[in-house]
């Protein structure tokens, strides 16, 4: 027999049942993102400088004077708005005299707004040497990789589009055979692939090789035998034909490791 539990203590478990699933449900889970993509879905791209933050004017937002130090896409603005973290799962705050590179999009009145899941870069973060030795050279190397594509996509004018929410994967084994391989100028390479309804693959542009011509000859055929294309939550079939921006990125030798080319996975 099983003593049923005392009024008292059945309130007290439901209380903290209730703060569990509430703050399970309030935690911040952003959709991870490939650079391309986010690039694709936002109007404005830029690292910037924050002047000013003032949250007076607008009930639901902080507006950021800003000044910008990079235009990658969108119009040149002096103004963006963050979403307050008072009752969000992503809160987020980006104190003036902050560096950062920001991914944003138009709200339904024209405003330009980021936010934590838009996936924004502080580009002057620093850490606690002592508790993380290696986490300040890491995170300025992604960051570095980062800039670098962005550039290399305003240089070479290339527009990622990615309208049907599609991504591509690869046999790893099938990139095994460029380790080693070397290159004078330029980390990265991008090809337009025309993809087909039943997300078969039509056809590969180049858009920017690598530096390497062997190299860029044989990637070519790699892409061709071993790219497989998907669409992310939905079944694998699109309403028409459409093109996606593919990234190729060349990860130099370092120590003992062999250089190696890699699709982008950040």
């Amino acid at each position: 027999y099983i003593k049923p539990l005392a009024p008292i203590m059945k309130k007290i478990l439901l209380t903290i049942l209730f703060i569990a699933i509430s703050s399970k449900l309030l935690a911040c889970t952003c959709m991870s993102q490939r650079l391309l993509d986010r690039y694709a879905k936002s109007e404005f791209v830029a690292t910037l400088s924050v002047l000013s933050v003032d949250s007076e004017t607008d009930g639901d937002y902080l507006l950021l004077d800003i000044e910008i130090i990079e235009l990658y896409k969108g119009k040149k603005t002096n103004l963006l708005k963050i979403r307050k973290s008072k009752g969000s799962g992503c809160p987020m705050y980006a104190p003036e005299n902050t560096k950062w590179l920001i991914f944003a999009s138009k709200d339904q009145n024209g405003n330009l707004i980021f936010g934590k899941c838009s996936g924004p870069k502080q580009l002057d973060r620093t850490f606690d040497k002592e508790r993380f030795p290696n986490a300040e050279l890491n995170y300025s190397k992604g960051l570095k990789r980062k800039l670098e594509i962005l550039e290399t996509l305003k240089e070479e004018k290339i527009e990622p589009i990615n309208t049907y929410n599609l991504y591509t994967s690869f046999n790893e084994e099938s990139l095994e055979k460029f380790k080693g391989y070397q290159i004078e100028n330029g980390n990265n390479a991008f090809y337009e692939i025309t993809v087909n309804a039943d997300l078969s693959l039509k056809n590969i542009k180049t858009l920017k090789e690598f530096d390497n011509e062997q190299l860029s000859n044989e990637l070519i055929e790699v892409i061709k035998k071993n790219i497989h294309i998907g669409r992310i939550g939905k079944l694998d079939v699109i309403p028409e034909e459409t093109k996606i921006i593919l990234g190729l990125h060349y990860h130099s030798a370092e120590k003992e490791r062999k250089s190696v080319i890699l699709p982008y996975t950040y």
